[in-house]
């Protein structure tokens, strides 16, 4: 007996497969200000999502009830796994980003918009055509993750950053 408003066949023909969580492209970059330039940045990347916003809520006492309003857009931060190639290029730039903030040594700060630099992240269809892209806007290297060294393992070498960024936007397809 068929389920009220379901019809598998009708379900089957819907849905063609879905998108796949393989199918993503990121290319990192860097502020123009900063002097690095990784080119093959983008075959380094293993892992990572797509953003994460939070529509958080104020709760305002309205005739003993508690009614809840809209209070703020939160930007959930961004974390990209990458594998370290083989001389490194990607983990030291990443060094060299958060050195730029701020050198430990000296303690001198780096003006925010001297070390923020958009990040562009696209989700692809089975051809490799951009189905959603998001746009990040002010990203900077938040953290950068350790890389795990073992005798024990085969595995490429990985290290995750994590983007701290002010605000996205998405557009279906590829932006404009």
């Amino acid at each position: 007996m068929a389920t009220e408003g379901f019809n598998l066949d009708q379900f089957r023909a819907k849905f063609l497969g879905g998108a796949r969580s393989y199918l993503f492209y990121f290319r990192p970059m860097f502020p123009s200000s900063f002097g690095i330039t990784t080119e093959d940045a983008q075959y380094l990347v293993r892992t990572t999502s797509l953003p994460e916003s939070t529509l958080t809520p104020i709760t305002v006492p309205w005739q003993g009830q508690d009614y809840k309003i809209f209070g703020k857009h939160e930007f959930a931060d961004l974390t990209v796994t990458f594998n370290v190639d083989v001389k490194s290029k990607i983990r030291l730039a990443y060094e060299s980003w958060s050195h730029y903030i701020h050198d430990p040594e000296t303690n001198i700060y780096e003006m925010p918009d001297n070390y923020m630099a958009d990040q562009i992240l696209y989700l692809l269809d089975y051809n490799g055509d951009p189905i959603m892209t998001y746009k990040l806007f002010g990203a900077w290297p938040s953290s950068i993750g350790a890389i795990t060294l073992a005798y024990d393992t085969v595995d490429i070498a990985q290290f995750d950053v994590t983007f701290a960024y002010q605000r996205h936007t998405f557009f279906e397809g590829k932006a404009q």
